[in-house]
């Protein structure tokens, strides 16, 4: 019996399997490991942010008692982090920051007094911490390989831009900026190395892909992949930030190798604002071509990204052009992109990637096209969104869509044509909308894998290299393999978190959970059932295809007063003729080169009130509509769209890196602003089920679709309030005063945020 025709578990409100080892103190995560003989490492990083490295002088801190080892760039020249990029400065710093030399005591307190005692000259010299400052006709060059500071650019073109233009009947253009804004992980970076056998290299450390961090690591020490092994236990979220190996990484594996003993570091406070990959400043200038009527012909994107000191994250250099083309039909899309090298940390993505910053500034340039053309936002919306069956330029087909119906469902539920344009000053209403896609492949061998073990008590095992970052992903698999295999999420154990032991899976990013280790897990529940019902079926005298699996029983279809427990199938497969022990397998690779199968869809309203006194914004609610194909788990999706809301207005309204001189001035979660439970709106959401035909029973993706949502909505209701686009973000309300002023002098005008002037940004 096909297993969509008869859901017993998929669709139910299911807990967290791993509830109670996380509110019991008993789940473990990588800093709670401690293993025999280990050490503690530490890293001197460099106070300037650019420097030529005179001298490194180890000899005080290697005579200190407890010192094991101490490893510099000089020793290692050849193990690079990147192309261009050495694990241990060489030569020259780059950024306040960067390691500059490691070492491993025997415990904390004796290491942080050797890392005092290490003397290292330096000769500063000219650098550019700001975007501003790296463009300049004549600012000093960070890298050779760079001139102008310019690091890797894409210009791509969808269809013939310059006609579609050319054919509108309206182009207006629009600026916007986006800051330095931090992940702010639960769990601190840490990496635990146990490289003592100089032929294996054990690491424990929380990641979202523990392929990448093999392969990272292999290819650095030289070693095949199987030599790496990396281990995890529960990971303190990740945000994008986890993606691949950083240089810790590397460096306590140096530091035990040459120690011969398993050397752990663990970032401190300070460090994460280091150590983490989250995003830069970013410029963006948007111009949309359309017809009189409020269709859209051409969209156009130019984005300037700060990446740092090294271009470590290329991904999100190229994403946007492709985001252009999930959200609206049009004929000509144009993006341009590109990195440019600041003294700064190296930068990466925040929670939402790149769409959810770039949204927060896009939405708001096209409402100001609706409005322009006399159109209210949510027709304007409706007119051109894709719809199911599309293909877009960028080749992506919508096997399933709800997009339209999500505008109509949050702008009814949210009361939008009474309020819009309606509300008393200092109140705004904004609607976003957006898209995101499920498992979006980027490999030809983007697999997830998973194998199923059926015990002879009916417990059953899955085995998935998937990690849960906190999103309920195990959760998710076990309901899954339980839906298939006709038993309870409670009869399912998940092994994970060992690259040795578990199948191969690329990992959770691109939102691809659910999605793609969903179908594999599905696969290899599949591939179990079907050997227990070739012997229930002869026990029962029907076919194979005839039986169906439910309520830990297996009986012929419309004869469920013939029924077997689950129990008494493996009984007779164990105990047969063949001794048969159940073991499934199943993978997923999409049959895609490239990009996703599927996509979800969401439109949010928000309602905000201003303070035009102080400045001060408060969102007063957001009504949510989101097309995930199916709800796995209404309960969990649930928590994913409270979340994301939590996510996408601290972005929008209080996430910020006050940077000076290429040094964070706001390093601690004590001043790195996120909102409090009281600052929290209202949220009413509505689950938009469109059943996609490649998800697992339908399902897609929830994991970072609805951020994007919220962060253009609440942007969109800010300017609402204040009576135009509010350039950047966040919305402090300093900014808000100084929106308020220019649009005193000004009238209601585009502002442009403070950034590169116009020569700057031709470079």
């Amino acid at each position: 019996m096909s297993t969509e025709a008869r859901p017993g578990v998929i669709g139910r409100r299911q807990p967290r399997l791993d509830g109670f080892e996380k509110v019991s103190g008993r789940a473990q995560f990588t800093d709670d490991v401690v293993l025999p003989g280990m050490l503690y490492g530490k890293i001197l990083r460099s106070p300037h942010a650019r420097a030529r490295i005179r001298r490194i002088d180890t000899s005080r801190a290697e005579r200190l008692p407890g010192v094991k080892a101490i490893v510099t760039g000089e020793e290692i020249p050849g193990l690079m982090f990147s192309k261009h990029q050495p694990v241990l400065a060489r030569g020259v710093v780059n950024y306040v920051g960067e390691e500059v030399a490691a070492l491993a005591a025997l415990d904390p307190v004796t290491a942080e007094d050797a890392l005092r005692l290490i003397d290292v000259e330096y000769e500063p010299l000219p650098a550019v911490t700001t975007l501003r400052e790296a463009l300049r006709t004549g600012a000093p060059q960070i890298h050779e390989h760079a001139p102008g500071n310019i690091g890797p650019v894409k210009l791509q073109d969808f269809g013939d831009p310059d006609a579609a233009f050319a054919a509108s009947d309206l182009v207006l253009s629009d600026q916007f900026r986006t800051p330095m804004q931090h992940n702010t992980l639960a769990e601190f970076h840490v990496a635990l190395a146990d490289f003592s056998d100089p032929q294996r290299l054990l690491m424990w450390t929380p990641t979202q892909s523990a392929p990448m961090y093999q392969k990272g690591l292999a290819q650095g020490f030289g070693l095949s992949d199987s030599q790496v092994r990396i281990l995890y236990h529960h990971v303190g979220g990740a945000f994008t930030g986890r993606g691949r190996p950083k240089p810790h990484h590397f460096i306590a594996a140096l530091l035990s190798r040459k120690a011969g003993r398993p050397a752990k570091i663990r970032a401190t406070n300070d460090e994460e604002f280091i150590v983490f990959r989250g995003s830069g400043d970013t410029h963006y200038s948007f111009r949309t071509g359309v017809t009189r009527d409020g269709r859209i012909l051409a969209l156009e994107a130019d984005v300037t990204f700060d990446c740092g000191a090294w271009d470590e994250w290329a991904m999100i250099l190229w994403l946007p052009a492709l985001y252009l083309n999930w959200v609206y039909r049009t004929e000509a899309i144009r993006y341009r992109g590109r990195f440019v090298y600041t003294n700064s940390v190296p930068k990466g993505s925040h929670h939402g990637g790149i769409f959810g910053r770039m949204s927060a500034g896009w939405m708001q340039h096209i409402n100001r096209v609706a409005e322009e053309l006399g159109m209210d936002p949510v027709e304007f919306h409706l007119r051109n969104a894709v719809e199911q069956g599309d293909t877009t330029m960028d080749a992506s087909t919508f096997h399933s869509c709800g997009l339209k119906d999500c505008i109509r469902d949050a702008a009814e539920r949210a009361g939008w044509k009474d309020k819009y344009g309606r509300l008393p000053p200092g109140r705004g209403i904004g609607i976003g909308i957006g898209a995101q896609a499920s498992g979006s492949k980027g490999a030809s061998n983007d697999t997830s894998a998973a194998m199923v073990k059926v015990a002879e008590d009916g417990i059953v095992t899955v085995y998935t290299g998937i990690p849960d970052m906190g999103q309920g992903s195990h959760t998710a698999m076990a309901m899954i393999a339980a839906e298939v295999l006709g038993i309870e999420p409670a009869d399912i154990r998940i092994v994970a978190g060992d690259s040795e032991v578990t199948p191969f899976d690329w990992g959770a990013f691109s939102q691809r959970g659910t999605f793609t280790t969903g179908n594999a897990v599905k696969a290899a529940a599949e591939d179990a059932r079907q050997q227990l019902a070739a012997v229930a079926a002869e026990a029962l005298g029907v076919e194979p295809d005839a039986l169906e699996f439910c309520g830990r029983k297996v009986w012929p279809a419309g004869a469920p007063e013939r029924a077997l427990a689950f129990t008494d199938v493996i009984g007779h497969t164990f105990n047969g003729l063949e001794g048969r022990f159940i073991m499934g397998r199943g993978f997923f690779n999409s049959p895609r080169k490239f990009g996703a199968l599927a996509f979800s869809f969401g439109a949010q309203v928000a309602e905000v009130e201003v303070d035009r006194e102080t400045g001060e914004i408060r969102v007063l609610k957001i009504t949510a509509a989101h097309d995930i194909g199916r709800a796995i788990n209404p309960l969990a999706v649930e928590g994913q769209l409270d979340g994301q809301v939590f996510s996408g207005l601290s972005q929008v309204l209080f996430e910020e890196c006050r940077v000076e001189g290429g040094q964070v001035l706001n390093p601690s979660r004590l001043e790195y602003k996120l909102p409090r439970t009281w600052e929290l709106p209202e949220v009413d959401y509505r689950l938009i089920e469109t059943i996609d035909p490649y998800g697992p029973f339908g399902a897609k993706e929830v994991g970072e679709g609805p951020i994007i949502v919220t962060m253009s909505a609440v942007a969109n209701a800010v300017a609402d309030a204040l009576g135009g686009m509010v350039p950047e973000i966040p919305m402090t309300p300093w900014r808000v005063l100084r929106v308020l002023r220019a649009r005193e002098r000004h009238g209601a005008g585009p502002i442009h945020p403070p950034g590169l002037p116009e020569g700057d940004q031709a470079a």
